[in-house]
Order: structure tokens, then C-alpha cells, then sequence
């Protein structure tokens, strides 16, 4: 990588220091600054290009100097993504494949006939910056979107059976809902077969289950799923309905069971389908060795939620700071008192806050009186129906032979954490490609099972030598 512009430390305006260089070219710069944003910093003649093309307005950058150099300078909150297209996304989501396309096709209603092969993603703005001559050879931009999706391989979107099989996280649906998006058309024709779909099912020994496009959902946990339509969704969503009764933004909760119970996992999807960020705090986010400063800890991450709003607060294991305050030492109760004052706060500033514990009955009765943490939802172990529809909708968006049996699989894993169903799916999913098959079969699904089994029990000590045991 390129030596960076500018040092680390160096304050390049108010709120903005430089913490370290992420990604260099010879006419541009991107760092990651102190206060979690993402910093583009470019020479004056590409900027004045991006300008005359119409991409961006000179409003959007503000100058700086450093060494007798003059940049033009452009600020995004971490949450988007500011990075080169090229650069390998391992963890793209539908949210974000979405707001890839969107951008690209944005791009595309200014720019016609210019590569975007090399272009700066700014997800915030909605745009791809080229940073090649903006003249030339066009992009195939279905090509370049599907590079994208798989994290590299350069498959184009045309291909849809080979990108869904290289991007097993998108059914088929979503892949076309993604390049919808992108405004480059549907799939073409290849050897007389349309390169498409059905809806994602799948079945199983007498039972069938399908997602409908565009429904939040927790497959296995209908209730929860309920819940958070209800309570959260559906007020985000509708909030002049809801105002006009008096009803602002969604109250605090509180998510309590067992550990592996999907407390966690079920806020996460619930954050994703809303596009919100999420604010955590733990003993790795506001642990400190110091009395009192744990406090001002906690104060900073409500603050940045407050500034990124509307947003998500995940107080995890909250007995461990919000515990009963009889008897407590005067710092803890100092941090109890803290989270009083931010809890209405968070509500008035569209910060939706969530706690979860595995010992409800330890809170302090003062944070779980009405007004505080409205609604107290457990959060159960996984049934053998919970079960079985979490795998049906799992496999739903893989490549799965038909009438496969999954009752040995559900038998096995009721009761079990949720994050065991989506080991054996992984798990089948990555034998089967290691296998060199293009569909996951019975024999996939019970080797994973076996897999899971032997991963479940205790490390034994063995021996290294050559000797016999004495």
C-alpha cells in the first residue's frame, strides 16, 4: 500500500482526526477516522471531473491542506460502506446487494459510457465514482454486479444459476429483486432455458414452508416475529397512523432466556430488515478498570446512537449493570442511575432500546417498572416444529434434492440452540460443495448431524509421543 497523505492523529477538521489508511491510489486516499467514519480524500483534478460529470455537487467535499498539498475531502458514517468496487465483500447481505444496485443504477442515470470497474463505492451518496479517464469502453455492468455479489468471481448476473450457487446466502428471488435494482434486466435465455427460478420451498418428509417476499421473518420463532411486527415494525413503519392515537416510537424491551436461546440473533434480522445501526454495550464497549468512568462509557454509546438515529441499542447481559441496587457499591449505583436517565431519552431521540439477560430476576426493579422496559418477551428453546421450519426455510434457499427426510436432523437438534440448525445447513452446504456436487442431499444433511454431534462433546487429552500408554 501507498505511503498515506496524511499522519495518523492529524486533525483534518473539527471532529474529524485521522486514525488509519484503509485504501490508497495515486489520486485518492480512504482512511477510517477516530470518531468511526469513513474519510475519501482526493486530488483536486478528479474531483473536478466527478463535478462536471454531474456525480456529485462541490458541496458534498470541503478542502484541506497538508505538506503544501491540497485535497478535497468527503466524510460517511462507518455504517456505509466507502471502499473500492473491487475491493472482496465477504458478508454482503440483501440490504446492502440493494444499495449496491441502487447506486449503480443512480450512477448509470447520469453516466452512460464510462468503466465503473474501478470506481469508489460511496453508499451514502448513492454513487460510483470512477477514477479512470470518463471516456472509454463501458463497463458490463452485469459483470461487475455479480463480481460483486460473489466477492470476486467474475460471474455475470445474466448467469443466475451459476451466481446462486456461488452466493448461497440469496435465493433466487432475492438475486432478482438485486438486479431489478440495478435496472439491467432480467435474465436472458441460455441454450433455450430461462435463467430463473422458482419461488425458494423446499420439501420434507410431508411438510412444506416458504418465506413471503418482503416479510420481516423469524422462521422457528413466530411469536418473536409477531411481537416485533406489532410493537416495532409496524409503528416504524405507519407512524402518523400511530401518532394520531398518541403513540410515538417504540417502547424499550427486554429479551429474556436461556443463553443460545436466539436473543441476539433475532434483534440482528430485526435491525437488518429496518436498516438500522446498532449500538452495543458490553463489558468489551464499556468496561473500565476506573470507578465512574464506566458511567461516561455508557453516555457515549447512547450519545452516538442519539447522533445516528433512528438506531438500535443492545444492552447484552444487562443483570451485570443493571442489577439490583441493594447493597451495591456507589459506583454501580452511579451506573444503574445513568441508564434511568438515558432510557426516555433514547425513546424521545428514535433510538429503540434492547436488553437481553439470561436473569431477569436480578434487574433491578426500578429499570423493569412500566414506563422503562414496556414489554418482557422470554425467548424459549426451539421446539421440534421450531425446528423443522427453521431448516425448511434454510435450505429453502439452497440447492436441496427433493424429498429429503430431516426428522432425524429435527429429533436431534429440538431444544438445542438455534445456532446448531445453521451449523448442520452450513455445514451440508460446505460438503456438498467440497464434494463437488450441485445439490445437497440426505447424505450431506446426516454427515453434517454426525459433524455437529462430535463438535458437542468434550475434548479428550491424548497423549503426543511414540511410547504405549503405561
Amino acid at each position: 500500500m501507498m505511503d498515506p497523505w496524511l499522519p495518523k492523529d492529524y486533525k483534518i477538521a473539527d471532529n474529524v482526526t485521522i486514525k488509519n489508511l484503509v485504501f490508497a491510489n495515486d489520486a485518492w486516499q480512504i482512511y477510517k477516522t477516530t470518531d468511526k467514519q469513513n474519510l475519501l480524500v482526493a486530488r483536486q483534478p478528479l474531483v473536478n471531473k466527478w463535478v462536471d460529470q454531474g456525480l456529485l455537487n462541490t458541496e458534498a467535499f470541503f478542502q484541506c491542506d497538508f505538506g503544501g498539498n491540497k485535497f478535497s475531502c468527503l466524510t460517511s458514517p462507518d455504517r456505509f460502506l466507502l471502499a473500492p468496487v473491487d475491493y472482496k465483500y465477504f458478508d454482503v447481505t440483501k440490504v446492502s446487494a440493494l444499495a449496491f444496485a441502487n447506486s449503480l443504477k443512480q450512477t448509470r442515470n447520469i453516466i452512460k459510457d464510462v468503466p465503473l470497474d474501478n470506481a469508489i463505492y460511496v453508499e451514502q451518496l448513492a454513487r460510483l465514482l470512477p477514477v479512470a479517464e470518463l471516456s472509454g469502453t463501458p463497463t458490463d455492468d452485469s459483470l461487475l454486479l455479480g463480481t460483486w455479489l460473489t466477492g470476486g468471481v467474475a460471474v455475470p448476473t445474466t448467469s443466475l444459476r451459476r451466481l446462486k450457487s456461488l452466493t448461497l446466502n440469496f435465493s433466487t428471488e432475492d438475486l432478482e429483486d438485486i438486479i431489478d435494482a440495478a435496472g439491467i434486466g432480467q435474465p436472458k435465455v441460455i441454450n433455450g432455458n430461462v435463467e430463473t427460478e422458482q419461488s425458494p420451498m423446499v420439501r420434507v418428509a410431508g411438510a412444506q414452508h416458504s418465506v413471503p417476499k418482503g416479510k420481516f421473518s423469524l422462521p422457528g420463532a413466530e411469536y418473536l416475529e409477531q411481537f416485533f411486527f406489532e410493537n416495532v415494525i409496524d409503528i416504524v413503519q405507519n407512524s402518523a397512523r400511530y401518532e394520531a392515537m398518541g403513540i410515538g416510537f417504540p417502547s424499550p424491551i427486554i429479551l429474556y432466556g436461556k443463553p443460545g436461546t436466539g436473543k441476539t440473533y433475532s434483534v440482528e434480522k430485526l435491525a437488518e430488515y429496518l436498516d438500522w445501526p446498532v449500538y452495543r454495550i458490553d463489558s468489551n464497549s464499556i468496561g473500565s478498570p476506573y470507578i465512574h468512568q464506566t458511567g461516561q462509557k455508557i453516555a457515549e454509546v447512547f450519545n452516538k446512537a442519539f447522533d445516528n438515529s433512528p438506531s438500535i441499542v443492545i444492552i447484552d447481559e444487562m443483570e451485570a449493570y443493571l442489577g439490583k441496587r441493594e447493597g451495591a457499591q456507589d459506583f454501580k449505583i452511579e451506573e444503574v442511575g445513568e441508564f434511568l436517565r438515558l432510557i426516555p431519552e433514547a425513546q424521545k431521540n428514535k433510538v429503540l432500546v434492547v436488553g437481553m439477560t439470561n436473569l431477569l430476576q436480578n434487574i433491578d426493579p426500578a429499570i423493569l417498572r412500566t414506563g422503562r422496559f414496556d414489554h418482557k418477551i422470554e425467548v424459549r428453546m426451539p421446539t421440534a416444529e421450531d425446528i423443522r421450519r427453521m431448516l425448511d426455510t434454510a435450505l429453502g434457499k439452497l440447492p436441496v434434492e427433493k424429498d429429503i427426510n430431516l426428522d432425524k436432523v429435527v429429533e436431534a437438534l429440538a431444544g438445542k440452540p438455534r445456532s446448531d440448525v445453521a451449523f448442520v445447513v452450513k455445514e451440508a452446504a460446505r460438503l456438498t460443495a467440497f464434494r463437488g456436487k450441485d445439490r445437497i442431499s440426505q447424505v450431506e444433511i446426516d454427515d453434517a448431524l454426525k459433524a455437529k454431534a462430535l463438535a458437542s462433546q468434550e475434548p479428550t487429552k491424548k497423549r503426543i509421543g511414540f511410547g504405549h500408554d503405561d
